[in-house]
């Protein structure tokens, strides 16, 4: 079978594209190696795009982020001459308006969700796409038209780049992360910097330093330390990562157009984190309990821990990332810490950090930790769940993971009143 289009994927990305593709009267196949469920392909049936199982003759494709760029499937279309394209930059050919995009290894759907609180207090019309689960053709499809397109863009998403163009393109941070795909922090880095290559002299582009490989750009750089910020002690932007994000955002931001100083310093303060992503759980006098579960590395970890005040009960652990546990031993010599290890790292864990906290236990499930926790934690301490890895070893994914958190210690705070 011969087609002019095809999409690689059957996720939410590959069904965006095709949506799109229909409206504007095209026609292509969608390719997956699992069959989609009923009513997709009768979804894809009546778009006039069909699924097949085997890749096709194609001259365009595009690709899901769940497809790295050495899959067999793009190496065969690379070498065949055919024109590659992920989802989302396809998607953004179609949109009209600015685009403020946004990578990094920590915090960008928070930093995103931020941003475009920002812009709407600022009276601008924005719209929210990419990572954050609305795939930029859902986007271009429904509200292609906007003052400003705020996209949350990962290393997968950007590491098949051709050509995209961010009006205010920003890496907020740069940590090993996903080394899994990308073998090397330098590849991982080079991924990152691809949001920048194709920005012009009028465009803007931030990005953190010291950074692993050159970024080349002919975009004007925004130093964050140029970046204003508002009052903001006794909030967990005080201080560590979350402040050091925030200043890489605003220098962006500002470029943009920002509400008045007293507006945007309230909607820092006030902002709500998204679920799982340092997020509080109001308990009736069950005290500072977190829920971090969107913290897959350990460099996470540390972040949260840096926002979190006083004697932290932390549970870290599951599937790690192959990363240098030495990266938590100066958060630990700074604070006092109680530590509960879960999953298949707790027991290394425990071997490296034993000694350098006030309590080290290898609680190893969740359940477990959360029981020793509130049989030792005192009125009043916080209880931190911030695990610095992968949830795929006990969970479906960190949402899952966070979901049973909450669970938890509902059901805790239920039976033993603190």
């Amino acid at each position: 079978m011969e087609q002019d289009l095809c999409i690689l994927g059957a996720g939410q990305s590959g069904i965006a594209a095709a949506r799109l593709l229909a409206m504007q009267g095209r026609k292509g196949v969608l390719v997956s190696q699992t069959r989609p469920d009923e009513d997709r392909i009768e979804e894809l049936h009546s778009l006039g795009i069909p699924w097949c199982q085997e890749p096709v003759e194609a001259t365009t494709v595009i690709t899901s982020p769940g497809f790295p760029v050495d899959h067999p499937w793009l190496t065969q279309y690379r070498e065949a001459g055919a024109d590659i394209l992920p989802e989302f930059e396809f998607g953004s050919r179609y949109v009209e308006g600015k685009i403020l995009a946004v990578t990094g290894s920590l915090g960008k759907t928070s930093m995103v969700m931020l941003a475009a609180e920002l812009l709407r207090k600022a009276g601008q019309k924005v719209t929210l796409s990419g990572n954050i689960g609305i795939p930029v053709c859902e986007v271009a499809r429904t509200e292609p038209v906007a003052d400003v397109h705020v996209m949350e863009l990962s290393s997968f998403q950007l590491e098949a780049s051709r050509a995209f163009r961010p009006d205010v393109g920003i890496c907020l941070n740069l940590m090993p992360n996903h080394l899994d795909r990308h073998i090397t922090l330098e590849a991982y880095a080079e991924a990152k910097a691809r949001l920048f290559v194709h920005q012009t002299a009028d465009d803007v582009a931030v990005w953190p330093e010291p950074y692993p490989v050159e970024v080349r750009t002919p975009a004007r750089r925004k130093s964050p330390e140029a970046a204003r910020l508002p009052h903001l002690t006794g909030t967990v932007w005080e201080q560590g990562p979350l402040r050091e994000n925030l200043s890489v955002l605003m220098a962006g931001l500002e470029e943009l157009g920002l509400p008045d100083s007293s507006v945007w310093e309230n909607v820092v303060r006030d902002f709500i984190f998204p679920p799982h992503r340092m997020q509080r759980i109001g308990l009736p006098g069950a005290g500072l309990i977190v829920d971090d579960s969107k913290s897959t590395c350990l460099s996470a970890t540390r972040g949260a821990l840096a926002a979190t005040p006083g004697h932290v009960h932390l549970i870290v652990g599951g599937r790690g990332k192959g990363e240098s546990l030495s990266i938590l031993e100066k958060s630990f010599a700074e604070r006092e810490v109680s530590l509960y290890l879960i999953g298949e790292t707790a027991r290394d864990m425990a071997d490296a950090w034993n000694g350098l906290v006030t309590t080290c236990k290898c609680s190893i499930t969740l359940e477990r930790a959360i029981e020793e926790i509130w049989a030792r934690r005192e009125q009043g301490e916080p209880l931190l769940f911030s695990p610095g890895c992968a949830s795929f070893d006990q969970f479906q994914h960190y949402s899952h993971r966070g979901e049973e958190f909450q669970r938890l210690v509902r059901l805790q705070a239920q039976t033993n009143p603190v």
